[in-house]
């Protein structure tokens, strides 16, 4: 397979300097800043069903789990979405004067076999790890998975759009427009940090994520997972030079999540949680290093 990026043609549009410096500080309000962009979009999408209660009848029509219900749920995350892109490309227009693009935000001859490639490197090395962990339960049956809910062909499509949407539309576009995208680009020219960084502050955030912790440590623990697919991210988008496979890789990883719940024993959640993140830490970390001592650069808007 070829591995180059989609073009190796250099930028055409005018090279500006940003408005933000590249120290310290500067550094730091970006990683603020994709930070606040992302709750921002968040916050906008968990709020906006709120208005539904005062239109009489909306909140029947759009709760539970029927069709509209679903169509609600793929709205508020295409509403996430949209406003991640607009804040990245406020962000890069008036801040790093330069086109989204250059964060890699555009859609290449290749970019198909990258995001797949990411989805597949991810999703497999998860669902591996965890057939290999001591069972502590069976497979979880129907009724677990789906409650309520009569697991009818409609109802399984919609749930697949759904978890679909929750792991590229919602979460795995947009984070990795912000993080491997946007901040990665802005700090290529220092490879070693840029990964570092963006690494850390990506891990960071998933402090608050709702992951099945029970205590304070473990929400410490929990982010050796993100921690491991940000390193595959970084490492798949080195070699590939397009973003679309830091992309399938989040959105990989969730999948291969979904796969594993649905299909394989029941297994300790924080031996899970370390197993995973440290296996596609030593992946992604390998494919970093050498990436890097192949001389392969961080996506400049061409790949």
């Amino acid at each position: 397979m070829n591995t180059t990026p989609d073009s190796s043609v250099s930028p055409t549009w005018p090279v500006l300097s940003p408005r933000l410096g590249l120290g310290p500080l500067g550094i730091a309000v970006r990683v603020v800043a994709a930070i606040g962009i992302l709750m921002i979009a968040n916050l906008v999408a968990s709020l906006a069903p709120a208005a539904l209660s005062i239109i009489p009848g909306a909140v029947e029509i759009f709760g539970g789990s029927s069709p509209w219900g679903f169509a609600l749920a793929l709205v508020l995350q295409a509403l996430t979405l949209g406003i991640v892109v607009l804040g990245v490309w406020m962000w890069m227009r008036w801040i790093e004067r330069t086109p989204i693009r250059a964060a890699g935000w555009r859609w290449g001859k290749r970019s198909a076999v990258w995001l797949l490639l990411g989805v597949a490197a991810a999703a497999a090395s998860l669902f591996a790890v965890v057939a290999l962990l001591p069972a502590t339960g069976p497979v979880l049956g129907e009724e677990a998975l789906l409650g309520d809910q009569t697991a009818t062909p409609v109802m399984l499509a919609l749930l697949i759009v759904y978890y679909l949407g929750l792991a590229f539309v919602q979460q795995g576009i947009p984070e990795e427009l912000l993080f491997r995208g946007m901040l990665l680009w802005r700090v290529r020219e220092r490879p070693l940090l840029a990964v570092v960084v963006t690494t850390l502050a990506f891990t960071a955030i998933h402090l608050v994520s709702n992951g099945g912790q029970q205590s304070a440590w473990e929400h410490v623990l929990y982010l050796a997972q993100p921690f491991g697919f940000a390193l595959l991210a970084v490492g798949l988008l080195l070699w590939t030079g397009s973003l679309w496979a830091a992309i399938g890789v989040h959105g990989g990883f969730h999948v291969g999540n979904y796969l594993a719940v649905g299909f394989l024993h029941q297994v300790d959640a924080v031996a899970s949680w370390l197993a995973i993140g440290g296996v596609q830490a030593a992946i992604g970390l390998a494919l970093v290093i050498t990436a890097l001592r192949r001389g392969k650069r961080i996506l400049d808007g061409d790949s």
